[in-house]
């Protein structure tokens, strides 16, 4: 069975990225890495090449969607059973690949996907089109989930297309979404992985940035229904407000 595991990355070292040390230990991986690097520091395709991974650099960070859209052409042409989604701050345990070989690649695989405090962050439920986590796994009605460890049959991705107005937000409930749509079954792979945040506690201009980036990318997902994009918008300025202890943030954007 090839699998073939899809890295973006975005100015991080390669060496510090657990996905990055697992995916290219594995034999029956072929690992492709999808730089987003804005900073000079960070020169990462010698490494990948040492590592017997693939490159391709977007000449600057260009978002999730058109990193992925680049990844998908890239590997139109391939044959291969399987394309594994990995973030850069996740712990892949070995027993993932162990499971995914078992799977048949006729389905989408989410694997469960836990923060180091033990909540659950993926699989997770839809509710009137908004994402919330699940509380058990046999207990959701309509799946949802992250793009961390999301394994999807090779077909699915030759004719598939990100939206690229989407810049990094809400892209992989839009792909299950589009993929439920089309009667794709959405499964559960039984192996858990591990999501290491940067910081619990950022530093203000930076989440600010990324409120920023999250408003846009809300504004185009519920284009539709704006009382959602409002609800969740709220919700997150009021949740990063108390983090940073800054009640400015309320009225920021």
């Amino acid at each position: 069975m090839k699998i073939y595991a899809v890295l973006v990355i975005y100015n991080q070292h390669l060496s510090d990225c657990p996905s990055f040390y697992s995916a290219s230990k594995e034999s029956d991986v072929q690992l492709l890495v999808v730089d987003n690097s804005t900073d000079e520091l960070f020169q990462n395709q010698e490494e990948a090449r040492r590592a017997g991974a693939w490159f391709l650099s977007m000449d600057g960070n260009q978002g999730l969607a058109k990193a992925y859209n680049a990844a998908f052409d890239f590997l139109r042409c391939k044959n291969g059973d399987w394309v594994v989604l990995l973030d850069d701050d996740t712990e892949i345990p070995k027993e993932y690949w162990k499971e995914l070989q078992k799977a048949k690649p006729d389905s989408i695989q989410l694997p469960i996907v836990k923060t180091i405090r033990e909540q659950m962050i993926s699989p997770a439920e839809i509710r009137f089109d908004l994402p919330r986590p699940a509380k058990e796994l046999n207990a959701i009605k309509e799946i949802t989930g992250i793009n961390s460890g999301m394994a999807i049959p090779k077909n699915l991705t030759d004719s598939y297309r990100y939206d690229e107005r989407l810049f990094l937000d809400f892209i992989d409930h839009q792909f299950l979404k589009d993929m439920k749509n089309k009667g794709i079954k959405i499964c559960i792979l039984p192996v858990q992985l591990r999501q290491r945040f940067s910081a619990d506690q950022p530093e203000k201009s930076a989440a600010l940035v990324r409120l920023q980036i999250q408003m846009h990318d809300l504004s185009v997902y519920y284009q539709y229904a704006p009382w959602k994009y409002w609800y969740l918008v709220i919700k997150r300025k009021i949740r990063l407000a108390l983090q940073l202890r800054s009640p400015e943030v309320l009225w920021y954007g």
